[in-house]
């Protein structure tokens, strides 16, 4: 179950050319019994996995929070290639992986067009099988992000994965045995963002994953 959730929780921040998007997007958690479709209306999982979760960026830079017990916080430095985390179990530890170390996988992906209106925004789907499942990305091609932020960031195939979509996903299904995991936007707000924003949270611990 550990590795389902943390496969889940970084193929979130895996799972985001005119200017790039600079601002943030809001996002809502739901989750789905496989089979039959049925919400999964448990107040464990959401206080585990999360039921919001708010995501800023700028320029490659990135950050996620989320109401999560296990993965509160991430933010990707793309000078360094590392991706943060920070969870309020170990409040104290900041964790990161260099995105380098985790090399690409085999996976297959199909494109369909304007298969969904979200916010406004019409959205091509980007469908993806590779070694950890399926996922489902739903993208508007006017909420541009250059792939070279990413070109070093082979952890689940988000450099090959961001290079397809060129853009920002605005709701992404993951698919796992025993259930399915949702995440939408609910707002999406453009801004400049303060380079301060993309600063590390306090912490005791430093560990590499």
């Amino acid at each position: 179950m550990i590795k389902i959730v943390t496969s889940f929780i970084l193929l979130i921040s895996i799972s985001v050319y005119s200017q790039d998007f600079e601002g943030k997007i809001e996002y809502k958690l739901s989750y789905y019994q496989t089979d039959s479709k049925a919400i999964i209306d448990s107040p464990e999982i959401i206080k585990f996995l999360g039921g919001t979760s708010t995501f800023i960026t700028k320029k490659g830079f990135y950050k996620q929070i989320t109401n999560s017990q296990y993965m509160a916080f991430q933010l990707y430095d793309p000078k360094e290639n590392r991706l943060y985390m920070k969870s309020k179990i170990d409040s104290d530890t900041l964790f990161y992986i260099v995105a380098s170390k985790i090399k690409n996988t085999k996976f297959e992906y199909e494109i369909i067009k304007n298969a969904d209106t979200i916010l406004g925004h019409v959205c091509d789907k980007l469908s993806v099988r590779d070694s950890v499942g399926k996922q489902d990305y739903y993208f508007a091609n006017d909420l541009k992000v250059s792939p070279e932020y990413f070109q070093n960031f082979t952890a689940f195939n988000k450099n090959k994965i961001t290079d397809i979509m060129k853009s920002v996903f605005l709701r992404v299904d993951y698919y796992f045995i025993d259930f399915i995991a949702r995440m939408e936007a609910t707002a999406i707000i453009k801004t400049k963002e303060n380079n301060e924003e993309f600063l590390l949270p306090p912490y005791k611990i430093l560990l590499e994953k």
